[in-house]
């Protein structure tokens, strides 16, 4: 079985990502934050912004391959509206090489539990470019339902792309 675990993103994990972001133009085909170089100004911020004292509008992961220790992707929980509890979820499996092993999924599935139960979160979206049909089906098999597209809402290489939304309600099945 495919075992992976989220760890707060740390200053310890900047260069890996970094280093595993390089071919952003790879990566830009299935969304943002990949339209552009990664930088570490940015995952610094995005460390910052759960120092708290007050709740964070952002939470960042790393996704760690249990079985060879290694980073294999990254997750968030993101645009949190603390008065409606509603948020937007996402993941990213770095390499081609670890898509489609079930990291993705496992990955999915603990921080929509994390979440709803940590965050007391009602509402998850999950915004996905409509031509990354692998990343719809894996947010519908994990309980997320298709609730419209918005059209020529992403930019990328001069191109608008559309996107599709779906959705996941903290006392639905998933």
């Amino acid at each position: 079985m495919t075992k992976v675990s989220l760890r707060a993103l740390t200053e310890a994990h900047i260069p890996t990502i970094l280093d595993a972001c390089s071919d952003w133009q790879e990566l830009a085909q299935y969304g943002p934050p990949y339209w552009r170089p990664r930088s570490s100004a940015e995952l610094q911020r995005k460390i910052a912004a759960t120092s708290g004292p007050q709740p964070a509008t952002e939470y960042s992961f790393v996704l760690v391959d249990d079985l060879s220790g290694r980073l294999v992707g990254e997750c968030s929980v993101h645009a949190i509206d603390w008065r409606s509890r509603v948020a937007q979820v996402g993941i990213c499996v770095w390499s081609p090489v670890d898509r489609g092993q079930g990291l993705g999924r496992v990955g999915v599935e603990q921080v929509t539990n994390w979440g709803f139960g940590h965050l007391g979160l009602r509402r998850l979206e999950a915004w996905i470019l409509t031509t990354n049909r692998s990343s719809c089906a894996l947010f519908e098999r994990c309980g997320f339902v298709h609730e419209g597209t918005l059209r020529a809402r992403y930019l990328n290489d001069g191109k608008h792309h559309d996107v599709d939304v779906l959705s996941r309600l903290a006392d639905s099945s998933g």
